[in-house]
């Protein structure tokens, strides 16, 4: 009979479930290729982002302070 600790170490050490790489090259490369808006960038870096997905940019707006 094996303790309920017992059991549970062994389900640790035998668990086959997929392994995630956590490393934040990993998240950065996900993502990267998710395709999903970034959430922040520089304006220079907005603005290639903008441009290499055809988003249109205004560029009219002014401050009136």
């Amino acid at each position: 009979m094996k303790t309920r600790t017992q059991q549970l170490i062994e389900n640790v050490l035998n668990d086959n479930s997929r392994r995630t790489d956590n490393s934040l090259r990993a998240k950065a490369l996900r993502r990267a290729m998710s395709g999903a808006t970034p959430r922040t960038m520089t304006p220079w870096e907005w603005e290639e982002w903008y441009a290499a997905n055809g988003e249109k940019i205004d560029l009219s707006a002014k401050d009136d302070d």
